[in-house]
């Protein structure tokens, strides 16, 4: 999966837009909820205990390695946060590095070869070398255009371009708590200058993860006000074209073949994943995963591009991983993977081989990752 959004930020960014509805040409009828499927059981994966409340999680290119920001109380009191490494074959744990103070700390994303993790603390890019867990750089984010008396944003997401050379990182909007805030941007980083190059300011305050198109020339975003097709071969993001009247997005899947971007937004209150044309800009609804917003998340696209595949009733012990072909954007009942043993999903990542899952659970300090092949 690329990278999928936890909701609770985007509630709380939300309800402070107040509700966003569907206007314009996309508003025709989702197709209704698929029917309960016939269920295909998971086999017997591996289950990794985190030693702690995870905040966030990566898994490398080739799946074998995650990368977790992991917190939990220190000896004397305190929270102690660190960035944990975790061996996917044999469940083996190692800590790289531990982060000090009480800084907003992003996601992590590994580069392509595996060498490197990159993650913002407060208002700085880190750099960690993997293989010895040194600290190789802390960047700080050029300041962000802002009113007197306004805040900067976030820095919120961290996303590493296919040949490593380039990181793309979104922040949030500045904000006052009188004045309100005002538009987020996306930042442009060189990997071998070790300087950031560029931005563009996006519409909203809210800004989520940049996810990289096919062949990593091309992004897409959402924020609070829309979703955002963005250039990403010079120094600073461009916007190339917005999705007309999608409204706000976040979670976003575009497949490999480079014809669709399943993105799922907040329209109508349903669980309704859209697909999204490219190059023209226009989006119609595709399919309907569940019957509310906050329960049909985590997309993810196969590998070949047949199938988009979403998480519902991850709250709680009956999470199903659900198929769709993406030809007819029809239910796949006989590929649904269920069954997990956890009390619930928290965050998953479908593998490059398209055959494995990483799955994570627990809210407190108990959290745990569990690898699931089908």
């Amino acid at each position: 999966m690329n990278g999928p959004t936890r909701k609770a930020r985007w509630l709380g960014a939300l309800a402070a837009a107040g509700a966003l509805l569907l206007t314009g040409t996309g508003a025709a009828a989702a197709a209704p909820a698929a029917p309960e499927p016939t269920v295909r059981q998971s086999a017997a994966p591996g289950t990794v205990a985190l030693g702690g409340h995870l905040e966030s999680l990566a898994v490398t290119p080739d799946g074998t390695r995650g990368y977790a920001v992991v917190s939990y109380a220190g000896p004397r009191g305190g929270m102690v946060r660190v960035v944990r490494s975790v061996d996917l074959r044999t469940g083996a744990t190692a800590d790289l590095q531990t982060l000090t103070g009480f800084d907003i700390v992003s996601r992590p994303a590994v580069s392509p070869d595996g060498s490197r993790v990159y993650l913002t603390v407060g208002g700085s890019l880190v750099t960690i070398d993997t293989a010895t867990g040194r600290e190789l750089a802390r960047v700080d984010a050029p300041d962000q255009p802002r009113p007197e008396g306004f805040t900067t944003g976030v820095l919120h997401g961290v996303t590493v371009s296919p040949d490593g050379a380039r990181v793309y990182i979104d922040q949030y909007g500045p904000w006052s708590t009188r004045r309100g805030s005002r538009a987020g941007r996306v930042l442009g980083y060189d990997t071998a200058r070790g300087a950031f190059t560029g931005a563009t300011e996006l519409s909203g305050y809210a800004v989520d993860r940049v996810v990289l198109g096919a062949d990593g020339t091309d992004a897409w975003v959402g924020t609070q006000n829309g979703l955002y097709h963005l250039d990403v071969r010079g120094d600073a993001p461009a916007v190339l074209g917005t999705v007309a009247d999608f409204g706000a997005g976040d979670e976003i899947a575009p497949t490999p073949d480079g014809r669709t971007v399943y993105a799922r937004g907040f329209q109508d209150g349903t669980g309704t994943v859209d697909a999204v044309d490219p190059a023209a800009h226009t989006y119609r609804p595709a399919f309907t995963a569940a019957p509310t917003w906050d329960d049909a998340h985590l997309l993810g696209v196969s590998p070949d591009s047949r199938r988009v595949y979403v998480l519902t009733g991850g709250k709680g012990p009956q999470a199903a991983f659900r198929a769709y072909d993406t030809a007819t954007n029809e239910a796949v009942p006989g590929e649904t993977v269920t069954d997990f043993g956890l009390p619930s999903v928290t965050d998953a990542f479908l593998g490059p081989d398209g055959h494995t899952l990483y799955l994570t659970s627990g809210t407190g300090v108990d959290s745990v990752l569990k690898t699931v092949r089908y």
